[in-house]
Parts: structure tokens; sequence; C-alpha cells
């Protein structure tokens, strides 16, 4: 193990508070991965909450699809969100995402269909919906902002329009349907 990796990959997890078994669990790691993962911590400006999870991530993938960490953190999708435009933590958020993605493909995928499925409702703009971060719940969002009583009448006439669309959203979300 280089000794100038492991005493900066030491010095960023004391300045980050950074858990022991986390710690060891970052040094395991082989040589290259070890010192990529320095530079998306120093590049991205990770939390230490997000450092866990993406090792987690990391973990996960590597022994699911048999492949190396260095080989995740340099692929495509990994690279490209690394790469993007904005802040360090923005990117950080969307390196975080492409993992989930990655881990969790099928979730990825009903994600994607249940927001098409939104776009498609032409939900006017004082309407919001939302669904579940990550998909942890069965739980749909509903917001209505109205400054006015024409506002909060096309809101509400917008719920009666697509409340149909939206009980098979919750279906969907509940895994009661598979449509």
């Amino acid at each position: 193990m280089s000794a100038d990796t492991e005493a900066a990959i030491r010095r960023w997890a004391a300045a980050k508070h950074l858990s022991e078994p986390a710690l060891a669990r970052w040094l395991a790691l082989d040589e290259a991965a070890r010192a990529r993962l320095l530079a998306f911590a120093q590049e991205l400006r990770l939390r230490t909450a997000q450092l866990a999870n993406l090792l987690d991530l990391l973990e996960e993938i590597a022994l699911r699809e048999h492949r190396s960490v260095l080989s995740i953190l340099e692929s495509d999708e990994i690279s490209n969100a690394a790469a993007s435009g904005g802040s360090g933590p923005a990117r950080a958020s969307r390196v975080l995402a492409a993992l989930r993605a990655v881990r969790f493909p099928r979730l990825t995928r009903i994600r994607s269909e249940l927001e098409a499925r939104l776009r498609a409702l032409r939900i006017p703009p004082n309407l919001r919906v939302r669904l579940p971060r990550e998909l942890s719940s069965d739980e749909l969002t509903l917001e209505l902002r109205a400054a006015s009583r024409a506002e909060l009448e096309t809101g509400l006439n917008a719920l009666e329009r697509i409340g149909p669309d939206l009980a098979r959203i919750v279906e969907r979300l509940g895994g009661t349907d598979e449509a």
C-alpha cells in the first residue's frame, strides 16, 4: 500500500470523522481503487455519509456483478456523473444516483416509468406530485398551492381529472400493479 495514499485517506477520514469500520473498508480496497476513491472524495467534496453510502454501493455492485471497485468507479455512468457540470456536492449526488441505478436497475426502471406517467398527466403548475425518494415507501405526496379561488379550483379540478391515474401510481408504488 502506498504510504502517501494511506496517509491522505487517513487525513481525509479524520477531518470528516469517518468511522473506523468505514475507514477499514476503504483501506481494504486495492491501491488503485483506494486512490480513485480518494480523488472522488476530494474532487466531489463528499460528506461522511456520502462516502459511507458510496462504499456500500461499490461493495454491493462489485459482489453482485463480479467487478472490481476500480472498474465501477471508472465506468462511463459513474465517470460521466462525476465529470458533469455543477458544484462538487451536486456531482456527488449524481454519482450516488448513478451507483444506485447500477445497483438497483429494477427500481430505476420503475421510477422512470412512474415519472413518465406523471409527466403525461399534464399537471397544472400549482399542483405538485412527488414520488417517494428512492421509492423507499409507497406514499405519493401531493401539494396544492393556491393564492386565489381560481387557482384552488384549477388544482382541485386537476386532482379530480387525474385521480384515477394517481391511484394506479400509488398501486404501482405499493407493488400491487405490475403494469
